[in-house]
C-alpha cells in the first residue's frame, strides 16, 4: 500500500527505544554494525581473507595497511559477487525456508607505487592506494511461523501501556493527528498504546493510565509469525599510505569513510484459534514496522609487516573503532479483526518518525599474522584477530535507551576471536586457492548467535599484465529470534534461525 508520509521529529529517545521494543533489534541487527562479510577481491575471498602478512592485494589493505608497500607495480582491480542467502527457521516445530539472491559490487580501487632511485635511502618505496569495498551486504528475507505460542501479541502492548501509565487522553485522538498527539505527549510508548487502543487490542481501565485487555488469554493457542525483509549495505572508502623501510620492514595506515544504509520491513502476525471468544474481542493482529537507519562514520587502520626471512613474514595490525553518526526513520501500522465484526480495523498513520542524530562507536580490532612464501610457487598464511564487542557504545550516554543498550552490551557480549587460514599454489599462469575462516560468537550466551564457519576456494589466470580471478565462499551461522524480538522481558518463545551464504566472486586485475 502507498503511504503519503507526514514527517514528524520526535527526538533520539523516541526512535532508539524502537530498537528495544518495536520489532526490536534481533542479535543479527545488533552485531551488524561491527560485522564484515570479508568482501573484496576474488583472490582475497578465495583465501578466506588470510592476508595480514601477505599484502600485495587491494582488499588486504583493510586487514593490514602495510601490505600496500609490498606491491611491485601499479595495480587496479574491480570485483563483483553473486550472493545467495538461504534462511531456514524452526518455530513451534514448523519449518520455513526463504532465500535472497542478488549482485554485490564488492570492490573497486587502485594502488600507485613509487620507487626510490637512491640505493642508500631508508624509504625504498612508498605506495598510495584508494579503494571502495562493500563491507557487509544487508539484503535478506526470512519468515518465522508456528502454532503453539500461548502469549498473544496483545501482551506486548498491554505491558507497554500499563508499565508506562500512558494517560487516556494521549490515545483518544483520531487518525494521523491522534498518533502525532500521542507521540508529543508520551513519546514512542504513547504511540504504541495509541495503535493498540485504536485497533481495540486495549480498552481504558478504571483509573487514568490503566488499560484492560481485549485479546485472548494464555489459555488460548495462537498461530504467530513474522515476515522480515531487509535491504542496504555498510561500505567503506579507504585512502592508504604505506612504505618500505629498509629491506625488511613495511608500514602503513588507512583513513576510512564508512557508510551505513539499512532498511528493515517487519510484519508480526497472529491468529487466535479459540472458538469461545466473546463478540468484539480481537482474534487476529497484523503489526507492521518499517525502520530506515542511515549515516556515516570515520575509522582508521595501522599496521606493520616484517620480513623475518626471505620466506617468512609476520604482521601486526590495529583497526580503530568506527565512530558513526546515525539517524532513524520509523513508520508503523496495525490491522486487527474482531469476533463477529466483518470489517478489518485498519490503522496506518501517515507519519515518518525521524530521530535526532545519535552516535555509535563500534569495537576496535587487533590482528596478528604469519605468512610463508614458497618463492614464486605459492604461499600459506594465517591470521588471528580479537574484538571486544562489549565495548560497542551508543551515545549520548544520558539517554535512558542508550543506557539500556550499553548495559546489554556489557552483560551479554564478550571478546570474540577470529581465525583465518589460506593458501595459494601457482602452476604456470594458473593460481589455485583455498581457505577456512572461523569467527567466534560475540555473545556470552550463544543462543543469540552461534559461531561462524566458512570455507573458500578460488582460481586465477594471468594473461599479459592482467589477471582474472574467480572465488567461491560458503558460510553458515545460527541465530535465535522471535515474533517480537524484545531484549527486555521477552514474552515469546525463540525460533531457531540458520543462514547459509554462498558467494561467487569475480575480479579483473591489471598491473600498469
Amino acid at each position: 500500500m502507498y503511504i503519503n508520509k507526514f514527517i514528524f521529529g520526535l527526538g533520539a529517545s523516541l526512535l532508539t527505544i524502537s530498537a528495544l521494543q518495536a520489532q526490536e533489534a534481533n542479535p543479527l541487527d545488533i552485531a551488524q554494525y561491527a560485522e564484515s562479510d570479508l568482501n573484496g577481491t576474488a583472490r582475497f575471498r578465495g583465501m578466506s581473507g588470510a592476508f595480514g602478512a601477505v599484502g600485495g592485494d587491494l582488499s588486504a589493505l583493510k586487514i593490514n595497511p602495510a601490505g600496500g608497500a609490498i606491491f611491485n607495480y601499479n595495480q587496479a582491480a574491480f570485483s563483483m559477487s553473486l550472493v545467495n542467502k538461504n534462511n531456514k527457521t524452526n518455530y513451534m516445530n514448523n519449518r520455513e525456508s526463504k532465500s535472497y539472491t542478488g549482485l554485490d559490487v564488492g570492490q573497486v580501487g587502485a594502488v600507485f607505487v613509487f620507487n626510490s632511485n637512491d640505493p642508500s635511502a631508508t624509504m625504498k618505496k612508498f605506495a598510495i592506494g584508494v579503494n571502495y569495498e562493500s563491507t557487509k551486504n544487508l539484503y535478506n528475507d526470512y519468515n518465522v511461523m508456528g502454532t503453539g505460542q500461548t502469549n498473544s501479541l496483545g501482551e506486548y502492548f498491554y505491558q507497554l501501556a500499563n508499565d508506562a501509565r500512558i494517560p487516556h487522553k494521549a490515545v483518544n485522538g483520531k487518525d494521523t493527528q491522534g498518533y502525532l498527539d500521542a507521540g508529543y505527549m508520551s513519546g514512542f510508548l504513547g504511540q504504541q498504546t495509541y495503535l493498540a487502543y485504536q485497533s481495540f487490542i486495549l480498552g481504558e481501565g478504571k483509573n487514568d493510565g490503566e488499560y484492560v485487555s481485549n485479546f485472548g488469554s494464555n489459555r488460548d493457542t495462537y498461530t504467530q509469525g513474522k515476515y522480515v525483509s531487509t535491504s542496504g549495505y555498510s561500505s567503506k572508502f579507504s585512502g592508504n599510505f604505506s612504505a618500505q623501510l629498509g629491506d625488511r620492514i613495511f608500514v602503513g595506515g588507512n583513513l576510512n569513510l564508512n557508510l551505513f544504509d539499512y532498511t528493515q520491513s517487519s510484519r508480526a502476525i497472529e491468529v487466535n484459534h479459540a472458538t469461545d471468544l466473546p463478540k468484539d474481542m480481537v482474534n487476529s493482529i497484523y503489526y507492521a514496522n518499517h525502520l530506515y537507519t542511515y549515516g556515516t562514520g570515520f575509522s582508521f587502520n595501522l599496521g606493520v609487516i616484517g620480513q623475518i626471512t626471505d620466506e617468512l613474514r609476520a604482521g601486526v595490525a590495529y583497526e580503530s573503532p568506527t565512530w558513526y553518526s546515525l539517524r532513524d526513520e520509523l513508520t508503523q501500522g496495525i490491522e486487527t479483526r474482531r469476533v463477529g465484526i466483518e470489517e478489518t480495523t485498519w490503522l496506518y498513520p501517515n507519519v515518518v518518525n525521524i530521530s535526532e542524530r545519535y552516535r555509535l562507536k563500534t569495537p576496535s580490532k587487533y590482528t596478528g599474522s604469519l605468512a610463508y612464501v614458497f618463492g614464486k610457487k605459492g604461499l600459506i598464511s594465517v591470521d588471528y584477530s580479537i574484538k571486544d564487542y562489549s565495548n560497542q557504545r551508543f551515545s549520548p550516554k544520558n539517554s535512558y535507551t542508550h543506557s539500556l543498550l550499553n548495559t546489554f552490551y556489557d552483560t551479554e557480549m564478550k571478546t570474540a576471536s577470529e581465525f583465518r587460514i589460506g593458501g595459494e599454489y601457482k602452476i604456470n599462469k594458473i593460481s589455485l586457492r583455498g581457505g577456512y575462516r572461523f569467527e567466534e560468537s560475540p555473545y556470552k550466551n550463544t543462543k543469540y548467535m552461534g559461531d561462524l564457519n566458512s570455507f573458500s576456494a578460488g582460481i586465477g589466470y594471468e594473461f599479459g599484465s592482467s589477471r582474472i580471478d574467480l572465488a567461491y565462499t560458503h558460510s553458515a551461522r545460527s541465530y535465535k529470534t522471535s515474533v517480537l524480538d524484545m531484549t527486555v522481558n521477552n514474552l515469546y518463545d525463540n525460533a531457531n534461525w540458520k543462514i547459509k551464504e554462498n558467494w561467487v566472486s569475480l575480479s579483473y586485475v591489471v598491473n600498469f
